[in-house]
């Protein structure tokens, strides 16, 4: 099943059913310490970025790049942290520049935040947290082509 056949089938369905399935990806994968990042263009114009693992000092400059890296290849972007375990301060950095640059190049992007991203965005973001979205569905819809 592909990735976007994947999504369509379990929209709706709990984290753990979806995050848990290995990603086909048309992107190098990339390990780091504690951490896998892969990425899958879904359609022409839209990347989703599979973050798993756990981000903290130890690989969130590696995140960074990885998405900086995305947002060159499209013009909509969806980083799925649904499957971290683990989400540091020094990870809000890389989605404060990735912000930035988006909308620099005018790319739409979304966040699917897990429970771990979604205690630390409550409290030290607003601006990112307003970026983060609980399904997949509205990370999708946050990301729709205007039309």
């Amino acid at each position: 099943m592909t990735v976007p056949q994947r999504i369509a089938a379990q929209v709706d369905s709990g984290p753990s059913a979806w995050s848990a399935q290995p990603i086909r990806s048309d992107i190098p994968a990339e390990r780091v310490v504690g951490a896998e990042f892969s990425a899958q263009r879904i359609e022409p114009d839209l990347v989703w970025i599979d973050v798993r693992g756990e981000i903290d000092i130890r690989n969130a400059h590696a995140l960074h790049a990885f998405t900086h890296r995305q947002l060159g290849e499209s013009i909509r972007m969806v980083v799925d942290l649904g499957a971290v375990e683990f989400f540091g301060a020094a990870g809000l950095s890389v989605f404060d520049d990735l912000d930035e640059r988006a909308r620099a190049l005018n790319v739409r992007w979304a966040l699917l935040s897990g429970r771990p991203v979604e205690r630390l965005l409550r409290v030290a973001d607003a601006a990112i947290a307003a970026k983060a979205c609980r399904t997949r569905k509205a990370a999708l819809a946050a990301v729709a082509p205007v039309k």
